[in-house]
């Protein structure tokens, strides 16, 4: 009995074409967010999902009714796979941010493991929560294809988990794109094998749907 989980990243928000630290608020989708949304709908019409979690925030909530078009699968929402809460650092622009939080901003490029904002979630409590959810939702649905709609940080985050490694390895797991999929596969003890990752080819395959934040990738930031 295989358990399927699919991962998709939200489409473009209003905080990736801004260029700023969105994390936990709660802004809404772009334009082009909405065109990549068109077309992961139609990547995602033959997948069967039984099941779809989503983060409460509406970028991926609505990344999750696009996907879901097609179907009637039922729509639950969860903190587990929400963005990391950025604390003080949230609303603020990237390049802004090493001049701001001089002390705390570092991490996120350095010692990504170990970043913690003052008033924000640190890094293993996000690795702990996603990978807590994403257990739980396999558990509970054996034998079904899962999807789970969800942000750039906690899918890195959550790729590491079911990649077996610990927080500490987390550089060696890629960013994901905006709508990307990213699949794994669960065996009867729930053990995961990873199929692909971060495969955007129903939007790349368009230059002017191509995922913005494509710009941080020189500068070893993203969103």
């Amino acid at each position: 009995m295989v358990t399927t989980l699919y991962l998709i990243r939200h489409c473009e928000a209003e905080g990736n074409i801004q260029e700023i630290f969105q994390g936990k608020t709660d802004g809404d989708i772009t334009h082009k967010g909405a065109q990549q949304l068109d077309r992961l709908a139609e990547r995602c019409r033959d997948i069967p999902f039984d099941v779809i979690y989503s983060s409460p925030l509406k970028r991926a909530l609505k990344t999750a009714e696009a996907a879901n078009r097609f179907h009637s699968a039922e729509i639950i929402t969860d903190t587990a796979f929400a963005e990391i809460d950025g604390g003080e650092m949230e609303g603020h622009r990237w390049s802004e941010l090493p001049a701001l939080f001089p002390h705390t901003y570092p991490a996120w490029e350095n010692d990504f493991p170990n970043f913690k904002t003052e008033t924000g979630e640190s890094m293993q409590q996000v690795y702990t929560r996603v990978s807590q959810g994403a257990m739980r939702a396999a558990a509970e649905n054996r034998g079904k294809t899962i999807l789970i709609t969800s942000h750039g940080c906690a899918i890195r985050n959550l790729c590491c988990f079911l990649r077996g490694l610990p927080l500490s390895q987390i550089d060696a797991c890629p960013w994901v794109d905006n709508t990307s999929i990213t699949c794994y596969i669960f065996d009867e003890s729930l053990r995961p094998t990873e199929l692909f990752i971060n495969d955007c080819s129903h939007i790349t395959c368009d230059p002017t749907l191509a995922p913005h934040q494509m710009w941080w990738r020189d500068q070893k930031i993203t969103k």
